[in-house]
């Protein structure tokens, strides 16, 4: 719809803001907000929240939408526009929207928005009937090109009705009987029941999360380490020269600090160095005949030991 603008009257903040300033919004923003590191990664879905709300995106919730994501008004209009889920002028009850892309189009798309067209009586470039059940529109690929050509009644698929319920059989692709089909289902629904069911416009989303460590009104913390760094691996010990041994090893790229350690006779492990987790080998003095292993660190923890290297006797 953003991508064919027509003129539409723009409501006023009086009209529009009572609507979004409601408990059960404001608890879905905050907890939105509450789930990113900043506030601004939250827009994409407090702008479909306030048109899911309203039925459209006037002007009024842009900006509001972009007060609560801390964005400016021109960023989030700029956002509502590149994203043509977002719809700029009122639609029908019945949103229908036909795919013309090339899966559908070769499956016969163009005879079926010919004939939409002519039953509703409007354009497929966002026609509103003057009833104002439907609004049609030609677009881009839906995502089901198995059952091109494809139609979505709202958020839901369609290709014709099956035991009284909108449909998608397998393999099943709109034509002009099965669209006229629809059609008829929708009328009946209209006539049946005076506005469409309240939904939760988010999927009924959970409120009071811990949210992101961070974000705005969260509560959860950096998660720890849930699995232990890879150790070092292939450590050995050889003599360069008179007193001094040569020890090598292999680190996984992540580690950030390596610790050489050695011991005599059974004891404990002592560190003898410290060194960066780039490290391939370290020389020094070490005693004749000591047990050598390297214990390889990952930003503050620890691996396990590696395998146990002989010095040189």
């Amino acid at each position: 719809m953003s991508h064919h603008p027509v003129h539409v009257e723009q409501p006023s903040d009086a009209e529009i803001l009572p609507r979004l300033e409601t408990p059960g919004v404001l608890s879905r923003v905050e907890e939105l907000i509450r789930r990113y590191p900043v506030k601004r990664a939250a827009l994409l879905q407090v702008l479909w929240l306030a048109q899911e709300t309203l039925g459209w995106l006037p002007n009024v919730a842009i900006r509001w939408s972009a007060e609560k994501c801390e964005v400016s008004p021109v960023h989030a209009y700029g956002v509502s526009l590149f994203y043509t889920m977002y719809k700029k002028v009122p639609t029908g009850r019945f949103f229908l929207q036909i795919c013309q892309n090339v899966s559908c189009h070769i499956q016969g798309a163009e005879a079926v928005i010919a004939h939409a067209e002519k039953v509703l009586g409007v354009d497929s470039h966002g026609g509103n009937t003057e009833d104002g059940l439907f609004t049609l529109l030609r677009v881009e690929c839906l995502g089901a090109c198995g059952n091109g050509p494809v139609l979505q009644v709202n958020d839901s698929f369609a290709t014709d009705v099956v035991d009284g319920e909108l449909a998608m059989p397998i393999g099943v692709g709109l034509d002009p009987e099965r669209f006229d089909r629809i059609v008829e289902w929708c009328r009946r629904r209209a006539a049946e029941l005076p506005e469409e069911p309240v939904r939760d416009a988010l999927g009924d989303i959970l409120v009071g999360t811990d949210g992101h460590p961070g974000a705005t009104g969260a509560s959860a913390e950096v998660q720890g380490s849930y699995a232990p760094p890879p150790p070092a691996l292939a450590v050995t010990a050889s003599n360069v020269e008179e007193g001094r041994t040569k020890v090598t090893w292999k680190a996984a790229p992540e580690t950030t600090v390596l610790h050489l350690e050695t011991r005599q006779g059974g004891g404990e492990f002592a560190e003898v160095a410290s060194l960066s987790g780039k490290d391939k080998e370290w020389i020094g003095e070490l005693p004749a005949g000591a047990e050598i292993r390297i214990v390889a660190e990952t930003a503050g923890v620890r691996a396990k030991p590696s395998n146990i290297a002989k010095g040189i006797a």
